[in-house]
C-alpha cells in the first residue's frame, strides 16, 4: 500500500466526521474527509446536513470530549456566540409532573448547527494533515486481497469523467443517516447486522425568533416537555447574533404545524403558557421547517462476528437517536474520544488490525443513551418496535416517582440532569443514596397536575 499505510479516509464532514479526522490525525500521516457537499466558506445551509436548521445542543460531557479532541474549540464557538447554559438553573423546565426547581447544574452549549458546522469546518481546513475532498461521494470498498479487510474506497467527485480509487489503512465511516456501509459490507461478502428500530412518531418544527430586551425576562431559555398524556411540548433556546430558536415538539398524532397561523395556535396548546407568551411577544425571522425522520436506530454491527480490518462505522451511520432528547452530538464527541483514546500509542498497521475492537468500543459509547431515548419513547403506546417489557415498564414507574422528586428535591433534581446531560450513567439514579431520597418522597404525584403553577423564579431573584 505504500504511503496509504499511513492514510486514513473519513466519510463525511459533520460533527463526527470532524472529530474523527482530528482524533486520526494523531496516529496517521494524512487525513482524507469525503464530503459530498461543496460547503460555503461562510455559515450557511447546506444540504448535507438537513436537520441544520433545527434546534441542537451540545451537553457538557460531549462538549468536554470535543475539547479534549480540538483543544480551544468551546473558546471559539463562545466567541461566535454560543451560549453556555447552566442546565436547569437557566430554563423554565417543565417536566411531565411539574417544575423543575432552578439548581445548579452543568454548563451546556446551544448555537445553530449552521455555527457549529463551520468553526468545525474551519478547524479542519486548518490542519495541514486533513485534507478536505468536497463534492465527493465514496461508491464503495476496495478489500484487501484476502477479502478480510479494507484498503480504500472507491470515490465519484462531482465534473470529473469517472470514479477513483483511494487506497488507506483505515476507512471510517461517519456518513451519518445516509451511510451505505451495510450495502458495502454485503457486497464483500459480510453479513447484514441486526438493526434495533423504534419510532414514536415525533415531529418538530423549528423557526428563528428576535426577542424583546429582556428585562424583566429572569430566565434564559424554556423547555415544556412531552408526555403520553400530554404529547405536546416545545423549547426556547438562544443562539448566535442576538437570535432565539423554538422548537414545537409532538407525536402521533399532534405533529407540530409549519403554517404562520397555526405555529402560536399549537404553542398555546402547551401545558403552560410561557412559551407561547415568548413567542407572541418575538418578531418571527423565517418560516417554521419541520424534521420527521425521528426514529431509533441501531445497527449492531459490533455483534457481527466477522469483522472487516481497516473499517470503522461511527456516529449516526451506527448507531442514531431521536434528536428531541439532543444527544446525537454529544455521543459522537464522546464515540471519538474513545477511539481516540483507544487508538492512543498505536501505529497505523495496528490501528487496522484491530477495528473489531474498536467498534465495540465505539458501540458500547451509545448503550447509555440509547437507554433513555428508547426508554422515553416506549412510554408512548402507538412506539412502533419491540414493545417493553416488565423490566422496562418497571424502570418507567420508578422513573415517574424519580421526576416527581426531582420536583421538590435539589440534589435529585441535579442527579437527573447529571444523567440527561450524560456526566453521570443512569445507574446513579438507582445508587442507594438516590433511591433513598426517591423513597422518601413517593407520595409526592406522579401525575401531570390539571392546571400548571407558574414557573419557580430565578434563584438569583
Amino acid at each position: 500500500m505504500g504511503d496509504a499505510d499511513d492514510h486514513a479516509i473519513v466519510i463525511g464532514a459533520g460533527v463526527t466526521g470532524v472529530l474523527a479526522a482530528s482524533a486520526l490525525a494523531r496516529r496517521f500521516a494524512r487525513v482524507t474527509v469525503v464530503e459530498r457537499d461543496t460547503p460555503p466558506d461562510e455559515r450557511a445551509f447546506r444540504p448535507g446536513l438537513p436537520q441544520c436548521l433545527q434546534i441542537h445542543a451540545f451537553w457538557k460531557h460531549g462538549l468536554d470530549c470535543a475539547e479534549h479532541l480540538l483543544p480551544g474549540l468551546v473558546q471559539e464557538l463562545v466567541d461566535h456566540g454560543a451560549h453556555r447554559l447552566t442546565v436547569p438553573e437557566d430554563f423554565l423546565w417543565l417536566s411531565p409532573v411539574g417544575w423543575f426547581p432552578r439548581v445548579a447544574g452543568t454548563a451546556d452549549m446551544t448555537c445553530s448547527r449552521v455555527l457549529l458546522d463551520w468553526v468545525l469546518r474551519r478547524r479542519a481546513n486548518a490542519d495541514p494533515r486533513i485534507e478536505v475532498l468536497e463534492a465527493s461521494r465514496v461508491t464503495g470498498l476496495v478489500p484487501t486481497a484476502d477479502g478480510e479487510g479494507v484498503q480504500g474506497v472507491r470515490v465519484r467527485t462531482d465534473g470529473t469523467a469517472g470514479p477513483r480509487t483511494l487506497m488507506a489503512s483505515l476507512v471510517v465511516d461517519a456518513a451519518g443517516r445516509r451511510s451505505e456501509a451495510t450495502r458495502w459490507l454485503t457486497e464483500l461478502g459480510h453479513p447484514v447486522p441486526p438493526v434495533e428500530r423504534y419510532d414514536a412518531g415525533f415531529g418538530y418544527s423549528s423557526r428563528y425568533y428576535k426577542l424583546p430586551d429582556s428585562t424583566g425576562r429572569d430566565w434564559k431559555a424554556i423547555y415544556i416537555q412531552t408526555s403520553p398524556g400530554t404529547p405536546r411540548g416545545g423549547v426556547l433556546v438562544p443562539i448566535e447574533d442576538g437570535l432565539w430558536i423554538a422548537t414545537l415538539l409532538g407525536c402521533g398524532d399532534h405533529v407540530p404545524p409549519t403554517k404562520d397561523d397555526e405555529y402560536l395556535r399549537y404553542a398555546r396548546s402547551l401545558r403552560s403558557p410561557v412559551l407561547h407568551d415568548a413567542l407572541r411577544e418575538a418578531e418571527p425571522l423565517s418560516d417554521a421547517q419541520a424534521f420527521r425522520n425521528t426514529a431509533n436506530e441501531w445497527r449492531h454491527y459490533e455483534s457481527l462476528d466477522r469483522w472487516p480490518r481497516g473499517f470503522l462505522v461511527l456516529g449516526d451511520a451506527l448507531c442514531r437517536f431521536n434528536p428531541v432528547y439532543g444527544q446525537g452530538m454529544t455521543v459522537a464527541a464522546m464515540t471519538t474520544k474513545a477511539v481516540a483514546d483507544a487508538i492512543d500509542g498505536m501505529d497505523p498497521a495496528r490501528i487496522h488490525r484491530d477495528t473489531a475492537r474498536l467498534q465495540r468500543v465505539a458501540a458500547a459509547q451509545s448503550a447509555d443513551a440509547w437507554g433513555l431515548a428508547v426508554g422515553e419513547d416506549l412510554r408512548f403506546p402507538w412506539t412502533q418496535g419491540r414493545p417493553p417489557g416488565a423490566k422496562v415498564k418497571f424502570l418507567h414507574q420508578y422513573m415517574n416517582h424519580v421526576v416527581a422528586a426531582g420536583n421538590v428535591d435539589p440534589a435529585t433534581c441535579r442527579t437527573i440532569f447529571q444523567v440527561f446531560g450524560m456526566t453521570a450513567p443512569p445507574a446513579a439514579l438507582l445508587k442507594p443514596s438516590a433511591v433513598a431520597r426517591v423513597v422518601a418522597r413517593w407520595r409526592v404525584p406522579t401525575d401531570s397536575p390539571s392546571e400548571v403553577s407558574a414557573p419557580p423564579p430565578s434563584p438569583a431573584g
